[in-house]
């Protein structure tokens, strides 16, 4: 018996008791390692492809709603196009014709739209400041100068512009030319020739954000008042009360209130009638008569387009002859 027991503790526990009494196999504890590892990375790749899909969807969904936006913009924009073209009257264009009342929005769908015309002739053009031989035209550039006065900006900017697009490196008393830009921190040449937008304006010495917009932008931009399009006549059936004091220097606030409210009643057929208007006598009507109209020619046209979140807003200037409307400008905001 003794034996037996002796050769029992010599062969050692049997396999079962081996592998009950041992800790986990290292094998099986890398199995686990592995199994919670690729099931992290897997829970991982699937949030970020749900992440990414939701993404996707979301910018489709604001590429379609903000191409919807355009297409609403662009048909304001043809609607404009036609309330100028069916105009009944060419002769004559004044502020209670259709295409100048204001409009409500237009709900389309799920969308709307809105759109303006402004008259661009009811602006000074302040390219026509410059005659054809490329020299300054001194009645045009007083005229400015009355505009600014009447705005509260500086007269004297009217000599930075005329530096600007006359052809001449001659400096005025209060302008600029090349010497002045050319040392400026991020220099740039002085233009010599016509603007090619108002906002160009920025670029001329002296016209911040304070002479362009006014003081905290009470009056509006310099844009509601200059423009770059017609042949440099007025209309003065649409131009704004800063715009006809410019005119002449007899031409104070009250006598363009008399204007405004004549043409309210009675809008100008043709220039000759301006001389109905109480204050306005044959001298000053020779002074004024050439630089003044009743017809115009370039509409500007805001049409804005909304879906949702989505807004696009259209930019154009239409130039009218006759029946014909032809796109001056285009830009997409």
């Amino acid at each position: 018996m003794k034996r037996r027991q002796g050769e029992r503790k010599k062969r050692g526990k049997s396999p079962i008791h081996r592998f009950t009494d041992s800790p986990i196999h290292p094998q099986r504890g890398m199995v686990l390692v592995l199994t919670l590892v690729v099931i992290t990375i897997l829970a991982v790749l699937v949030l970020e492809f749900n992440y990414l899909m939701r993404v996707e969807a979301e910018i489709s969904g604001n590429y379609r709603d903000s191409l919807k936006a355009y297409y609403l913009a662009n048909s304001g924009v043809n609607f404009a196009y036609l309330l100028l073209r069916d105009d009944d009257d060419l002769s004559c264009d004044y502020l209670d014709e259709d295409w100048a009342l204001v409009k409500p929005p237009v709900v389309i769908e799920e969308g709307a739209v809105t759109f303006q015309i402004i008259d661009e002739c009811g602006k000074i053009n302040i390219n026509s400041l410059l005659t054809k031989k490329g020299r300054i035209d001194d009645r045009k550039k007083a005229v400015l100068e009355r505009l600014f006065e009447v705005l509260e900006i500086d007269k004297k900017l009217a000599d930075v512009v005329c530096d600007w697009i006359d052809e001449d490196d001659e400096i005025r008393d209060f302008g600029a030319e090349d010497s002045y830009y050319s040392n400026l921190e991020n220099p740039y040449p002085c233009k010599d020739g016509p603007l090619g937008t108002i906002d160009e304006l920025f670029l001329l010495k002296g016209f911040d954000d304070e002479a362009f917009y006014g003081k905290e932008k009470e009056r509006g931009s310099l844009n509601s008042y200059l423009t770059i399009y017609g042949d440099g006549k007025v209309n003065i059936n649409t131009a704004s009360f800063p715009v006809l004091q410019a005119l002449h220097s007899d031409i104070d606030e009250s006598l363009a209130q008399e204007i405004v409210e004549y043409r309210e009643e009675h809008p100008f057929k043709k220039i000759t009638d301006l001389k109905e208007v109480f204050g306005i006598d044959d001298r000053l009507y020779n002074k004024i008569s050439p630089l003044i109209t009743v017809k115009s020619s370039f509409f500007q046209v805001y049409a804005t387009g909304s879906l949702g979140e989505a807004r696009k807003r259209i930019e154009t200037i239409l130039e009218r002859e006759e029946k014909t409307l032809e796109i001056k400008y285009w830009r997409i905001i």
